[in-house]
Order: structure tokens, then C-alpha cells, then sequence
């Protein structure tokens, strides 16, 4: 029997992002949302919301920049089925490079055209 991955590019929503130099594994899909909303302890339209915001000028990054940037690298790396605490991934990324990454990041998030309906309708549950 034919495997998918012989047949089709199976990684075709798959990036990567390095941090201190090793690359980890990157995607944003519907399994993203409750890593999202536990990193950023609000729901996903909230956090879109304050995304937007802070995408309307020139970015300076104070605490909440970071939170919103930190919270979607955390998403992205745990879809991408990296096992990590937020807590981790903050620590593990020096604030001089957490711009860079983020920029690596938006074009995977924005390709995914999700609607904050479609948020709405995942589950809201942890993952473990």
C-alpha cells in the first residue's frame, strides 16, 4: 500500500524557526489554538485583537509585545510537536532575537487565514 508521504509533500505547512541556533520545527493550525490560549491566558479573539494593535505601527517591544510574540512562537513550537513549557520557550529566547523570530513567524501565521469565528468554535480545553 502507498504511503502519503511518497505521494504528497506531507510538510507542506511544516517551517522552521531556530532558536540559540538549533532549528525547531514550526505550523499553525486548529491545534494551535489552546497552546495560544494558554500562553496568553485570553481567547483567541482577544489575543488577535491585541495582535492587530500592536501590528498597526512601528513595534516596540515592552511587556505586553512580548507576551503576544512569545505566546504565538510557544503555539507554533508545541504544533510543531516540540514538548515545552512556556515558560521554556520564554527563557530560551533572548529578547534580542525575538523580533527576528517573530518576523520568521508572521508569514506562517498569516498564510493560515483563520477566522476568529473558526477560534470560537476548538475547544478551549489544555493540552497536555
Amino acid at each position: 500500500m502507498a504511503k502519503l508521504r511518497d505521494l504528497v509533500d506531507v510538510n507542506i505547512n511544516r517551517d522552521v524557526i531556530k532558536i540559540q541556533g538549533v532549528e525547531f520545527p514550526v505550523i499553525f493550525t486548529f491545534e494551535s489554538f489552546p497552546y495560544l490560549q494558554e500562553a496568553y491566558g485570553k481567547p483567541y479573539g482577544e489575543f488577535e485583537k491585541d495582535l492587530n494593535e500592536m501590528l498597526k505601527g512601528e513595534v516596540t517591544v515592552g511587556e505586553k509585545e512580548t507576551k503576544i510574540m512569545s505566546a504565538l512562537i510557544y503555539s507554533m513550537i508545541r504544533s510543531g510537536g516540540t514538548e515545552a513549557t512556556f515558560d521554556e520557550v520564554k527563557g530560551a529566547i533572548p529578547l534580542h532575537d525575538l523580533v527576528e523570530i517573530f518576523k520568521v513567524i508572521m508569514p506562517i501565521f498569516n498564510r493560515q487565514m483563520f477566522q476568529t469565528e473558526d477560534a470560537d468554535k476548538v475547544k478551549t480545553e489544555k493540552k497536555s
